[in-house]
């Protein structure tokens, strides 16, 4: 029998592939790739079969005002990520904005996306460049000639401004002065009725505020709760009706992603995803989606996200984490301390040519790796020898392997 070339396997992967598709519009599956008007009619959908109803009718309630004349208060939305905040808060925005057109009620919102960390000064000038009181971003300015420029592009605006800060808490470095401009100043120097809408995934956010601004700050709260198996079912539905073939889902998946979805984490965006990988592995194997599948594509999707967080995470956060498997490798399982963690960093950044960081800034590192839930920490009182913090590792094995694996690998390619 004659061997197969590279190009002959290559064809008959892709004829495959393309032979038993499902997929017929992979965006619905990634709402990242879905235009403005196409995100706005998914949810209309979604909205339709009442779900995040109760939300809406608190966000109605909240917002009534506007159409009559009154100031309402500003308002604090928190929530687990993947729970709706963004997309709800941005549907209803532009609802409200098409009901106070017909009323000749001037409204305008806009939304600062802050899903990244940033200090005062850029987050400011992220404001400003979004309001078009700078064209692009400046530099050698201070922080009260930027302010400057954002009161006086607001100036004239009679209506209602409402300003939706998206991840407020990601505002890490004068975080105080930022909030004191939004909350005091601004509201005094413009005409404009300013309405703040913060949303977060950190219940404690408001905790960490300068005194002043939190007895300054009236807010009504909204909780986001994670999204029940009846929700997930319906979004699930409207995505397999826009995303796949029909027939290609077998009887039972739609309400197995969503059972498994909503016991974990009532993430919906983690639910399309696995509806996503489900249908790609179907696609791979020939057949249309099965249960089978959706427990093969839920331990892929476990791997995989682990692994694209790390591979695209700093180089002091990838140590950090080398150095925890390695210190948990040599007490064989056992819970570690912290100063087993932190000598076995300071192992691998002599290994590797990395400098370290000192011991409070490696203490924030497994602060960090403990929310994306790589680890678990927690502090344990030694009585009258003070408290200690103990680091479990909970993985599994051959997961553990993989991330040592792709972080050794980032680092030898790096040197």
């Amino acid at each position: 029998m004659e061997p197969t070339t590279v190009r002959s396997r290559m064809a008959s992967r892709i004829q495959h592939m393309v032979g038993n598709a499902i997929i017929k519009d992979r965006r619905f599956l990634d709402d990242e790739q879905l235009i403005r008007s196409e995100q706005l009619a998914v949810l209309e959908e979604i909205f339709n079969a009442n779900v995040r109803d109760a939300e809406i009718q608190e966000l109605s309630s909240h917002f009534a005002g506007v159409l009559r004349g009154d100031h309402p208060c500003h308002l604090a939305i928190w929530g687990k990520t993947g729970t709706g905040k963004t997309l709800t808060l941005s549907f209803f925005l532009n609802l409200l904005a098409e009901m106070a057109r017909a009323k000749n009620v001037p409204v305008r919102h806009e939304h600062l996306d802050l899903s990244t960390p940033r200090p005062c000064f850029r987050a400011l000038n992220d404001l400003a460049c979004m309001l078009g009181a700078s064209r692009r971003y400046k530099k050698g300015i201070s922080l009260e000639e930027l302010m400057l420029r954002i009161e006086a592009e607001l100036a004239s605006y009679p209506g209602y401004l409402i300003l939706f800060i998206d991840e407020v808490d990601n505002v890490r470095r004068d975080r105080d002065a930022f909030m004191t401009f939004l909350v005091r100043r601004l509201p005094q120097r413009i005409q404009a009725k300013l309405i703040l809408v913060f949303v977060s995934n950190r219940l404690n956010w408001p905790d960490h505020l300068d005194p002043r601004v939190k007895s300054f700050l009236k807010l009504n709260e909204l909780i986001f709760k994670p999204y029940d198996a009846v929700d997930l079912q319906h979004i699930l539905r409207i995505r397999v009706e826009k995303a796949l073939l029909p027939g290609s889902v077998q009887p039972g998946v739609v309400e197995k992603i969503a059972a498994m979805a909503s016991q974990d984490h009532g993430d919906a965006r983690q639910a399309v995803a696995l509806l996503g990988k489900s249908a790609y592995l179907a696609e791979k194997a020939g057949s249309t989606i099965t249960l089978a599948l959706v427990d093969n594509a839920a331990l892929e999707l476990d791997r995989d996200r682990y692994l694209t967080l790390l591979r695209s995470a700093p180089v002091q956060l990838q140590a950090a984490m080398a150095a925890v498997i390695e210190a948990t490798s040599r007490a064989k399982g056992a819970p570690i301390g912290t100063g087993d963690a932190y000598d076995a960093y300071q192992g691998f950044c002599d290994r590797t040519g990395l400098r370290a960081m000192t011991g409070r800034a490696f203490g924030d590192l497994l602060d960090e790796l403990d929310m994306y839930s790589l680890v678990r920490s927690r502090v344990l009182s030694r009585g009258r020898y003070g408290r200690t913090r103990e680091i479990i590792l909970d993985l599994s094995e051959e997961l553990i392997q993989k991330i040592y694996g792709a972080i050794r690998m980032n680092f030898e390619l790096r040197g």
